[in-house]
């Protein structure tokens, strides 16, 4: 759910380029899930209120949980959230969790929420990638629409990618220690 969080930004922030990386490795026990977008930015005043939960541009409500909830989360295991962000050029927000802690959250349905935000949003241009050690798997909607995947509304093709997208996962996911807690 964080992924969703963090991407809805970008997308408020009118980012029409987003990239979701998810950088795990073995030898320090570490996921480092980055997401950067080329939107509008924040000045530095702002990011400092990002941690508020009480804080959010929005207007339909007053409260802003996505950043709190996701500094929290990696905290908890270990890790920290750094937030990086210029007016007009972009933000790159990184979460980094220590995996060999029983207070990692499991991953959840990455595909499934991947294929989502392209539904929702076919014109942003998404890069998915997700690497364990040297072993990677990416996912960008250029290269789909390229090969002719650009429906992604027509349910078909939605699971058709979203299978892709988990069976790459899955194969990729072997290579992940045994000691880690992230499923």
């Amino acid at each position: 759910m964080h992924m969703m969080d963090i991407v809805q930004n970008s997308i408020r922030a009118n980012a029409t380029k987003i990239e979701i990386d998810f950088l795990e490795h073995n030898s320090n026990a570490t996921l480092t899930f980055l997401v950067k977008d080329n939107g509008s930015g924040m000045t530095a005043e702002t990011i400092e209120k990002l941690e508020d939960p009480f804080f959010t541009s929005r207007t339909t409500r007053r409260v802003g949980l996505g950043v709190p909830f996701l500094k929290m989360s990696s905290e908890q295991t270990g890790g920290f959230l750094k937030i990086q962000s210029e007016p007009s050029i972009g933000t790159t927000i990184e979460a980094v969790y220590k995996t060999d802690n029983p207070d990692c959250l499991p991953l959840g349905d990455l595909g499934g929420y991947l294929v989502l935000l392209l539904i929702a949003n076919p014109k942003i241009h998404f890069s998915f990638r997700y690497r364990i050690d040297e072993n990677e798997f990416l996912l960008d909607t250029k290269e789909l629409a390229e090969q002719g995947i650009t429906e992604l509304s027509n349910s078909e093709m939605a699971s058709a990618v979203k299978e892709y997208i988990n069976e790459n996962l899955k194969e990729l996911y072997t290579n992940r220690k045994v000691e880690s807690y992230l499923c």
